[in-house]
């Protein structure tokens, strides 16, 4: 199994997705990590190109680029603070389970969800 979270630090849960760092995707197998990838998020840096007055990455495709980004790494959980409805639906339509937490620490959340041992 596969989950991803958006983070700025690969340790803690960001507040916003759409303008996280990065994405950690932490691989789990028979409850031991497997394997750790930090994917550059490209959504800041298409913010910070903007020369329109456009709400923090709303506008972006975030809801599209996020989603394709974890297929591509084969996710299999998304786990955030919140994600918008688009987001979600696209998540949701390639398969991918979204799990929203209000915990930050992202080994705390993998013990939970992925059954860390």
């Amino acid at each position: 199994m596969k989950i991803a979270f958006p983070t700025n630090n690969l340790k803690t849960l960001s507040n916003h997705t759409a303008l996280s760092k990065f994405i950690a995707i932490i691989g789990i197998e028979n409850g031991q990590i497997t394997e750790r990838i930090a994917v550059k998020n490209p959504i800041p840096q298409m913010a910070s190109e903007l020369t329109t007055s456009e709400e923090e990455g709303r506008g972006l495709g975030a809801g599209k680029i996020i989603p394709q980004i974890l297929l591509n790494y084969h996710v299999d959980v998304f786990v955030a603070r919140e994600i918008g409805e688009g987001m979600r639906g696209n998540l949701e339509y390639a398969g991918i389970k979204v799990v929203l937490t209000e915990e930050k620490e992202i080994e705390k959340i993998l013990e939970e969800v992925g059954g860390l041992k």
